[in-house]
């Protein structure tokens, strides 16, 4: 039932808000905590009843989206385990079957809430199209910008603004030809992107935390350098954070300086916002600080396109309090009748600022308005660098509280931590649980030779993966192995495989490029390698600071049979570091019997980087550094000879 009928009247703006209790039935099997709970949506109708909210609103009934317009961006085969997830024939696969997934779970009121959503910001994208509302707020669950055309992802089922902007694009009569997507999720919205990533007439925006590709979804897709394919091309714009913290100054400043220049240009005929609010103040997942007053700002300025016909579908956010006063005050700018109160004295951060300069530069042959550099004046303006203190003094937090250094690292570590490490009634701070894993012992007995070929041939930068710590030239710290025992053995080998230098930036060592090993030998190439005797356990922390940055004790990324599998066959990717730059295992042969493994990129990837797709980028001089001082102080080679050597992976074709 609506509030009011279909017929606009011009006396107020008609903003629609869509609810519906009964996706609130799509929770973890037995109720375990999750972040992506029903008391998410619950918190924010609460509040929107208790400001008097749906009554200046035209309240919609939700109502399941039908098949042919959620097979517009999913497979069939998506749409039949979505559809069919929650029935009683699945009751004993439902979990093996969430498993499978990343960051994924089903019960019995799973598949109507994915219809729900996808349903609800079907109907009201339709209405604003339409003119019957000026724009509209979908209250939904589960979030949708994270599932991919034949995967659920993320905690997301159906792509909910995806399966709506295929109706605007497929109805032609609605007259809809240009459509803008805001994703200002914390998270890039993968899924979307990869939908619309050949499509002119969509505009696909994003702003995330990325941090090199190491933030969830973690990978290269939310790269900057990411702008979209063949008449696609220029139409998809990501701005990668590269750290968290980031507030209202920094999502302002990249309105100002890409969103709203390019959007002037386009000239959107309507405009659908993946509405997360994991990035807004005390988000547990988002780690930045952006106020109601920010998200009031950012949407105000898009209020000023397409006649303000805007369509909000809600993604992410798990601080119920932040959540709720943030689509709050985002609904009151769509309702137009209050004066946005607030403000903001910040500056950007400079990586924000380096960040933006980024982007303009890589779209500028897009869009021209992008060609002008940034005055030296704006850009000086900058907020203090973040800095985490590694000593036993106390540190102040911005918002004043005071807490120790060591709870300042171990909080921002639980706020990076990805979607992919969160374990359903699994603590995974439990040092004891951690300690008493029954795989560490068992891998314990098990040595192997990690053979390293780019800044862990530096002793002293690869003890950082057991002890912890970082060295000159690293922008964080490693969090060590739980056996911190050193190398039994450390000796150096040549091998005929490639070296070369790729990726432009790391979160580790900043801009520049990194090491990788062609995975395949060749009699004419000749790297020199760096070996140290470790345990199996050992490796296994290594690979997942490699890639994640902090510890999941639960199962082995990389097990006895995951070995014996690597040396058959030479190489092995891990299911869980798929999605990481070094993400494949190879055998490199046996030292006195011990095998002997490296971590570097896959064939296809080397392929990528031949093609261009994947940047190939000369190493920083901190990052060459480290190489130095490996290959020196093993009298392997002198100075000139060793940055001769990385001259010559740096710039030798593939």
């Amino acid at each position: 039932m609506e509030s009011n009928s279909d017929t606009k009247t011009e006396d107020r703006r008609r903003v629609g808000l869509i609810y519906d209790e009964r996706m609130c039935r799509h929770f973890t099997p037995d109720g375990e905590d999750h972040p992506e709970n029903p008391n998410r949506i619950l918190a924010i109708w609460n509040k929107l009843q208790s400001a008097g909210i749906p009554q200046r609103c035209v309240v919609l009934s939700a109502k399941e989206a039908e098949d042919e317009y959620i097979a517009a961006v999913h497979t069939k085969n998506h749409i039949d385990l979505i559809k069919n997830i929650s029935s009683k024939k699945f009751d004993s696969r439902r979990e093996r079957i969430a498993a499978k997934y990343n960051s994924i779970y089903f019960n019995e009121g799973s598949s109507e809430a994915a219809y729900l959503a996808a349903g609800s910001v079907l109907q009201v994208t339709e209405k604003v199209a339409k003119g019957v509302l000026d724009s509209a707020f979908a209250i939904v669950r589960p979030p949708g910008h994270h599932a991919e055309e034949n995967e659920p992802m993320g905690f997301c089922l159906h792509n909910n603004v995806a399966v709506a902007t295929s109706l605007l694009l497929n109805k032609r009569e609605l007259g809809i030809n240009k459509i803008l997507i805001v994703d200002w999720d914390v998270h890039h919205g993968n899924g979307t992107q990869k939908m619309f990533w050949k499509d002119p007439r969509v505009l696909f925006f994003s702003v995330h935390r990325h941090e090199f590709g190491s933030f969830y979804p973690a990978s290269d897709d939310g790269s900057h350098i990411m702008i979209g394919e063949g008449p696609g091309a220029g139409f998809n714009i990501n701005v990668p954070w590269e750290n968290g913290r980031c507030g209202d100054a920094d999502y302002l400043a990249v309105w100002d300086h890409v969103l709203i220049p390019i959007a002037k240009d386009f000239r959107p005929d309507i405009i659908i916002i993946s509405a997360g609010f994991d990035a807004a103040v005390g988000d547990p997942l988002g780690g930045c600080r952006v106020t109601p007053y920010g998200y009031s700002m950012m949407l105000k300025k898009l209020m000023k396109f397409a006649q303000g016909k805007i369509v909000m579908a809600l993604e992410g956010g798990y601080n119920l309090d932040s959540l709720a006063n943030s689509v709050l005050a985002c609904v009151e700018v769509l309702l137009e009748d209050k004066p946005i109160v607030g403000t903001s004295e910040a500056y950007p951060f400079e990586s924000t600022w380096r960040v933006i300069e980024a982007v303009r530069e890589e779209l500028s042959s897009f869009w021209p308005i992008l060609k002008d550099e940034l005055p030296s004046k704006l850009i000086s303006k900058q907020a203090p660098p973040i800095q985490i203190s590694t000593s036993d003094s106390d540190v102040e937090d911005d918002d004043g509280t005071h807490i120790v250094s060591s709870d300042l690292e171990k909080a921002v570590q639980d706020v990076v931590q990805p979607f992919s490490e969160l374990r359903i009634g699994v603590d995974s701070n439990d040092d004891v649980n951690a300690i008493c894993a029954p795989w560490r012992s068992e891998l314990s007995n098990t040595d192997v030779w990690y053979a390293t070929y780019g800044s862990n041939m530096c002793k002293s930068r690869f003890l950082c993966y057991i002890e912890g710590g970082q060295v000159e030239g690293m922008r964080k710290p490693c969090t060590g192995s739980l056996d911190k025992s050193p190398p039994k053995e450390i000796l150096w080998k040549t091998f005929s495989h490639r070296l070369f230098f790729g990726r432009d930036q790391t979160k580790t060592w900043g801009h520049g490029g990194v090491a990788f090993l062609h995975p395949e030998s060749n009699s004419q190439d000749k790297a020199y390698l760096c070996l140290y005797r470790i345990t199996l356990e050992q490796f296994n922390d290594v690979l997942l600071q490699e890639y994640i940055s902090s510890l999941d004790t639960s199962s082995p990324v990389f097990d006895l049979t995951d070995l014996d599998s690597a040396m058959k066959k030479r190489y092995i990717s891990p299911d869980v570091l798929k999605r990481g730059w070094y993400h494949n295992v190879v055998y490199m042969g046996n030292e006195n019997g011990i095998p002997i493994l490296t971590m570097t990129c896959t064939l296809s990837d080397v392929e990528s980087f031949k093609s261009g797709k994947f940047q190939l980028c000369a190493p920083a001089k901190e990052y060459a550094s480290a190489l130095v001082r490996g290959l020196v102080g093993a009298k392997l080679l002198s100075e000139e000879e060793a940055l001769a050597y990385i001259l010559e992976a740096s710039t030798k074709p593939l």
